[in-house]
């Protein structure tokens, strides 16, 4: 049988999710133990004093947002180029997002382009450091402290990554993380607030406190759901399962049918039920066991990284990742601007290779932020990006085919344009 390549890859440290169901099982699934635990490990790992658990790393942001107090109708500024939920918290939080471009390289969010989005109203600014490349961060806080805003740092695809020699997720007044399957940290959903702020901290803690807990049954169901996405996702599993459909589907235009899969873009005002709950025990237990595993992940991530952009930075079709000095990623995904991506796309899954399109959104571009739209050129070229494959659990020999693979495919292609949207984004334009 081919051995194929999915795009995803879930890590979890061996035996985690047996000892979860055992917790699960012996009445501690819920409530328990655990849960202090990991967040106490959380905080300690980062050096600083404050980790609150939570159902969604994107209720993490909610609950940051709610905890700095900020008046109803104050502006927060957020990247163009990211997770169509975070800005729709913020409007969930009574706030209004403001779109700032990326930079042009690394796609993080551009500090030269923060000044034109500076009105009299904005209270915060949001620093998504994407594909776990971290963002300039120095400028942004000085820029920041400045004007008297808060710095929420959003590390949903980052934990682990630096920013000299600093963890990602100090340098603001908070941060959060995600813990979704395919994420550097998996607990099969859930995640994080982070913060060295005691008295956010509280406010924090007071409104996760005051959610309900969720039922055992949903918890064995978060698990078993879990188990089964990566077992369509393992090696095996996607060559009998999705492969077939989207080698298929690449003869017939260039529609994502991964666009399936995910979450209903929309409005989410009121926050659905599933939102409002507490945290597990059980997911704590695989939280704990995982953090002693992630920095090997992240270092054979980085090392996968590496030789991609060894093998691949001379193709003229191509353009490889381009980290700030003195980074160090966790590579997430490994994001490369294509010439032509529909066809990259196209003859990779004929080769057995799946490659993401697109994994987060050019929010201006949506309808469901018609109202702040805004023209961002930088971040609407990341149509021109692929992400390959580069999770911790592929082999040495799935990258060596990875690099063999995108070689030969893609030397035909039409080199890139030089230049073309090089130019400094001093910000979106109405």
């Amino acid at each position: 049988m081919i051995r194929t390549i999915a795009r995803y890859g879930a890590r979890q440290a061996p035996g985690a999710w047996r000892h979860a169901l055992k917790a699960l099982f012996s009445g501690q699934g819920v409530r328990g133990p655990a849960i202090g635990a990991f967040e106490r490990r959380f905080a300690a790992y980062h050096g600083l004093r404050h980790a609150i658990a939570t159902s969604y790393g994107r209720m993490a942001f909610y609950y940051i947002l709610r905890g700095l107090e900020l008046p109803e109708g104050s502006e927060i500024l957020v990247p163009a180029l990211t997770f169509w939920v975070v800005p729709e918290m913020a409007r969930v939080a009574g706030l209004r997002p403001v779109f700032v471009d990326v930079d042009p390289r690394s796609y993080t969010l551009d500090p030269r382009a923060l000044p034109a989005a500076l009105t009299e109203r904005t209270r915060a600014v949001v620093p998504t450091h994407l594909y776990g490349q971290p963002c300039d961060m120095d400028p942004i806080v000085k820029w920041a402290e400045r004007h008297s805003l808060f710095v929420i740092e959003d590390c949903a695809h980052a934990l682990g990554a630096t920013y000299r020699g600093r963890k990602v997720g100090t340098f603001g007044h908070a941060a959060f993380f995600s813990f979704q399957l395919l994420k550097g940290l998996n607990t099969y959903g859930g995640g994080m607030a982070l913060t060295d702020d005691d008295a956010l901290a509280r406010r924090i803690r007071s409104l996760v406190e005051a959610e309900p807990w969720p039922s055992a049954l949903s918890v064995f169901g978060k698990l078993l759901l879990g188990w089964l996405q990566q077992v369509f996702i393992s090696p095996r599993g996607f060559t009998v399962t999705l492969f077939p459909v989207f080698l298929i589907a690449s003869f017939f235009g260039d529609r994502d049918l991964s666009a399936f899969l995910w979450e209903k873009i929309r409005r989410l005002d009121p926050l659905p039920a599933s939102y409002r709950r507490r945290y597990s025990n059980a997911q704590a237990v695989i939280g704990l066991m995982a953090l002693d595993y992630l920095e090997l992940w992240n270092a054979r991530s980085r090392n996968y990284a590496g030789r991609l952009s060894e093998e691949l930075a001379a193709i003229p079709s191509l353009e490889v990742p381009h980290p700030l000095p003195d980074t160090e990623p966790v590579f997430y995904q490994y994001c490369l601007r294509v010439s032509d991506p529909a066809s990259l796309t196209r003859r990779a899954i004929r080769r057995g290779i799946d490659i993401e399109m697109m994994h987060v959104d050019i929010c201006p571009k949506l309808p469901l932020f018609a109202s702040e739209a805004r023209s961002c050129p930088i971040a609407e070229r990341a149509a021109e990006t692929r992400q390959l494959p580069v999770y911790a659990g592929l082999r040495p020999s799935d990258v060596e085919r990875i690099v063999r693979v995108i070689k030969e495919i893609s030397r035909d292609l039409p080199p890139l344009r030089t230049g073309a949207g090089e130019s400094l984004a001093h910000g979106c334009s109405d």
